[in-house]
């Protein structure tokens, strides 16, 4: 599941190889697909399973994944104003998007001691707002000279990045069985992070009334993967 999550950020480049000009409107759909997606699995299934573990450290999770993940983001980002090339401020999302990548694939390891499904579930919300990072990754590098072929295994290297933070997901909750209530507070604020920061925030740039299409479809399979 890990794998075919990273993977996906290798196919958003391939989607910008092949069609260089997207919809603002279906980029809006999609955007706001993978923040509703995401923001279920977080309040229908992950935070709420945290919580009956133990509520004060799933709640010190929340706010350690989300602070973490916002300082780590202003600390990158912040320095793409002074840089005068493309493939200067590809290189700073890319570099930001690989920090993201290996949470994520710790959420995907910690959804799926919850029970299967949960963690497939979020391995599709995260396989989903992959594939607009590989395009936002591709689309500087691309218009900085980059060659497609070593852009293409640039991506890959960075695709395997999740699947790595699924194994060591896994290997920190047989090592230290007590700190799952703790990651799963923390996966469910880096997700939170991205949904409220990132992919809400970016869908409404696109369009901001097609973005409410996207979050109420995801939020509809999300419940109805739960409760059915």
């Amino acid at each position: 599941m890990g794998l075919a999550a990273g993977l996906c950020t290798v196919l958003g480049a391939v989607f910008l190889f092949i069609k260089k000009n997207w919809n603002d409107h279906s980029l809006a759909v999609f955007l706001g697909l993978a923040a509703g997606v995401m923001a279920a699995v977080v309040l229908i299934d992950m935070l709420p399973s945290a919580l009956l573990y133990d509520c004060k450290a799933a709640m010190s999770g929340v706010f350690i994944g989300f602070i973490g993940l916002l300082l780590l983001n202003r600390v990158l980002f912040s320095r793409i104003k002074g840089r005068d090339t493309l493939l200067g401020l590809g290189y700073l999302i890319m570099l930001g998007i690989a920090m993201h990548d290996l949470p994520e694939g710790m959420a995907i390891a910690l959804g799926s001691e919850l029970k299967a499904r949960t963690g497939m579930v979020i391995a599709l919300a995260i396989g989903i707002h992959n594939i607009p990072e590989g395009m936002a990754i591709a689309a500087p590098l691309l218009m900085g000279g980059l060659r497609k072929p070593l852009l293409f295994i640039q991506v890959l290297l960075l695709g395997i990045i999740t699947p790595v933070g699924t194994i060591c997901g896994f290997m920190l909750m047989e090592a230290l069985p007590g700190i799952l209530p703790w990651l799963m507070g923390v996966a469910s604020g880096i997700m939170g992070f991205l949904v409220l920061c990132q992919l809400w925030p970016e869908a409404g740039r696109k369009g901001k009334r097609y973005r409410w299409i996207g979050l109420i479809f995801g939020v509809l399979i999300i419940t109805l993967a739960t409760f059915i």
